[in-house]
Formats: C-alpha cells, sequence, structure tokens
C-alpha cells in the first residue's frame, strides 16, 4: 500500500515538475532547473494533467522536501541544486497557480449547475423572470442587502431592486454546502461586476 502511494506521489511530482516551464515564473535559477529537467524530457505532456499532491499542499502539508525526494528519485539524473530549486519553485509558484485555477473552474461548474438556468450562462438573466448578475450592485457588499454568501446559504425573498428594476420573487438557496464550494462559486459570480 505504501509503494502505491509513494508511486501515486511520484507521478503527481513528475507532473508538477513538467508544468515548471508553463508559466517562466521564478529565479533564473529555478528557470534554469526547469531547462534542464523538465522541458527537454518531459515537453509540455502533463500541462493538463489533475495533480492530487495540490490536496495535500492546500490541507497545509509543507511539500517542499517531499517533492525534493520524489524529484531525486524519479530523475536522478538532476544536477546537485536543481531538486531542491524545482522543488521550491512547485511548492510556491505553481501550487498556488494551480489552486486558484482549480478553485476558478469549481465556481464556474457550480454557477452551470445551480444559478445559470435562471441567472443566464453570463449573468445576464432573464427579462421579467429573474434579475441579472452581470454589473449588478448586489455583487458589491453593502450593509443595505445579505452578502452574496447568504444569499447562497439561505436564499432570499422579494421585493428587490437590481440596476433599477424592481423584483418580487423568491430565489431558494442552490444546496451548496461545502464552504469552499461557497467560496468558490462567489470568487466566480464576482467575475459579473
Amino acid at each position: 500500500m505504501k509503494a502505491i502511494a509513494a508511486a501515486g506521489l511520484i507521478l503527481c511530482v513528475i507532473g508538477l515538475a513538467a508544468l515548471l516551464y508553463v508559466q517562466g515564473a521564478g529565479s533564473a535559477e529555478e528557470r534554469a532547473a526547469r531547462m534542464r529537467g523538465c522541458l527537454l524530457c518531459h515537453g509540455d505532456a502533463f500541462a493538463e494533467q489533475p495533480l492530487s499532491c495540490l490536496d495535500s499542499w492546500q490541507h497545509g502539508t509543507p511539500l517542499s522536501p517531499q517533492v525534493e525526494q520524489c524529484l531525486l528519485q524519479a530523475h536522478p539524473r538532476l544536477a546537485g541544486d536543481d531538486a531542491p530549486l524545482l522543488a521550491r519553485y512547485i511548492t510556491t509558484q505553481q501550487l498556488p497557480l494551480l489552486a486558484q485555477k482549480r478553485s476558478g473552474d469549481r465556481g464556474a461548474a457550480l454557477y452551470a449547475a445551480k444559478c445559470a438556468t435562471c441567472h443566464g450562462r453570463n449573468g445576464e438573466g432573464q427579462a421579467g423572470m429573474y434579475p441579472p448578475l452581470r454589473g449588478s450592485e448586489w455583487l458589491t457588499p453593502s450593509p443595505q442587502r445579505p452578502s452574496l454568501r447568504s444569499i447562497i446559504r439561505e436564499g432570499i425573498q422579494g421585493p428587490i431592486t437590481v440596476k433599477g428594476e424592481p423584483w418580487n420573487a423568491t430565489m431558494l438557496p442552490p444546496g451548496i454546502s461545502a464552504e469552499a464550494d461557497v467560496d468558490a462559486l462567489i470568487r466566480h459570480v464576482e467575475t459579473f461586476r
């Protein structure tokens, strides 16, 4: 069982290492290490690979030593300082970007599944039936109205005014209970500002 878990982590780290060159960020040393260690062998083969080690990182597991160890096991050709440089780059540059992308994708998926039927695919609403979200003052926090979090959790009942138009309807909560999902949905809806 430990061998399977170790192999899974190694595959994830290899995928992460191959992603390093995609963003092009990091120090000159890190970029040089990417050129020597990832791009030459992997190209962009792992650019869209799902990464299970991202979950560990998001839950606070310090990955640099693990990443370095896996890089050395999977790639014994890495020159002396390349493994620590690549490990630092993965944990400080790549994982935050991947976490942000995953969260954005999750918010868009939740919106499509739970909100778009009424509020429209792009937040445009449906004339006379459901208010628009795009450009709505409701996307900007105000003490005069409930927060987006509150509306997602509890729903809302009219009458309300959106972009100068009166609305008198009931919006039931969309049934999203996980806090991370609520956060992802809020981030997505806020793109309609």
